[in-house]
C-alpha cells in the first residue's frame, strides 16, 4: 500500500526540483541577456585586437606616445602580439617589453553618458609584477582625455617593490587639486586611490580585474562611488563627489602602458555590475 504513495512523492519531488532548476536557468539566461544589453565594448583578442562589440570605432590603434598626437591603425609595436591559444578563452594579447608607443582605442566607444558617468571596466591579467615589470609605474589600463591625474580612471602597479596594485579615479585636476599641490606632497591617505597589498598576480594563473563607477558628475549631495574587484571580490571603494569633463572624440582607452605580461577579454559596460554579474563575466557567460 505504501509503494504507490512513495512513488507519488518521488514524482512530486522530481517535478519540484525540475521546476527550480528551470527557474534558475531562466534567471541566469535573463541576467546574461541583461549584461549583453549593457555591454558597450568588448575586445576578445581572438585573432585580432579590434573590438568585436563596439559603439563607434572599435579598431585598435598605436600612438607615438602618451601625448597621442599620431594615431596609426593596428598594433604597431614589435613587442606586442596576439598569443594563439594562450588566453582565458581563446587567444590573448601579449606585451613582451615596455615602449613609449601606446596601444589605444578611441573614446567614442565609451557608453553614451547622460547626467552621470556610470559603468564597469574589466579584463584578465597574467604576470608576476615584481619580476616581469621594469622599473617605474605600470598602467595596464588608463582612460582619460588629458593626463593620468586629470579626469582619469586607471589601474596600476606602484613603482616600489613589492608592487601594490591600485585603482585611481581622478576628477578634473582643478576640482580635486585646485592648488596644484605636487603629487609627492599630497597625503597618501587623501589620494583618490584604492590600494591592494600583495594582490597575488602570477605567471601561472589568470586574475580577473574589474572596477565599477557610479554617480560621477552627480550633484554635490549625491556622492559618486567607485570600487575595485579582484577575481570578483571587493578590494575597496572610493566615495565622494567626482567631476569629469570628457570629450569622447579626444578621450583614449590606453592599454599596456609599461606593461609586460598577458591580457585578455577587455569589457566595458554602461552600468556598474554587482558581484553576481561579475561572476557571470568571469565564467564567460557574456562572451559573444
Amino acid at each position: 500500500m505504501k509503494w504507490p504513495y512513495i512513488l507519488f512523492l518521488c514524482g512530486v519531488i522530481c517535478l519540484v526540483e525540475a521546476g527550480e532548476t528551470n527557474r534558475f536557468a531562466n534567471a541566469q539566461e535573463s541576467d546574461a541577456t541583461s549584461l549583453r544589453q549593457a555591454l558597450a565594448f568588448h575586445a576578445s583578442f581572438d585573432s585580432t585586437a579590434d573590438a568585436v562589440v563596439k559603439r563607434g570605432d572599435g579598431r585598435v590603434y598605436t600612438t607615438e606616445s602618451l601625448a597621442r598626437k599620431e594615431w596609426t591603425p593596428g598594433i604597431q609595436r614589435a613587442d606586442v602580439s596576439i598569443a594563439k591559444g594562450a588566453g582565458v578563452f581563446g587567444d590573448c594579447i601579449r606585451f613582451a617589453d615596455k615602449s613609449p608607443k601606446v596601444i589605444c582605442y578611441k573614446g567614442e566607444v565609451l557608453p553614451s553618458y547622460q547626467k552621470t558617468i556610470d559603468g564597469t571596466v574589466c579584463f584578465w591579467m597574467r604576470l608576476d609584477a615584481d619580476k616581469d615589470l621594469k622599473p617605474g609605474y605600470c598602467d595596464p589600463i588608463q582612460i582619460t582625455e588629458r593626463a593620468w591625474n586629470d579626469a582619469a580612471m586607471f589601474v596600476d602597479f606602484d613603482k616600489d617593490l613589492p608592487r601594490d596594485f591600485r585603482l585611481g579615479v581622478f576628477s578634473n585636476l582643478t576640482y580635486w587639486n585646485p592648488e596644484n599641490i605636487a603629487w609627492e606632497k599630497w597625503p597618501v591617505e587623501k589620494r583618490p586611490m584604492v590600494t591592494v597589498k600583495q594582490p597575488g598576480f602570477t605567471r601561472e594563473a589568470w586574475k580577473h580585474v574589474a572596477f565599477t563607477f557610479e554617480g560621477i558628475n552627480a550633484s554635490e549631495n549625491k556622492p559618486a562611488r567607485t570600487a575595485l574587484f579582484l577575481d570578483g571580490k571587493l578590494q575597496g571603494a572610493l566615495e565622494g563627489p567626482m567631476k569629469f569633463t570628457w570629450d569622447p572624440a579626444k578621450t583614449a582607452i590606453m592599454i599596456g602602458i609599461e606593461y609586460i605580461g598577458d591580457m585578455d577579454e577587455l569589457f566595458l559596460f554602461d552600468r556598474p555590475l554587482n558581484a553576481d554579474e561579475l561572476k557571470m563575466v568571469i565564467q564567460g557567460k557574456v562572451k559573444q
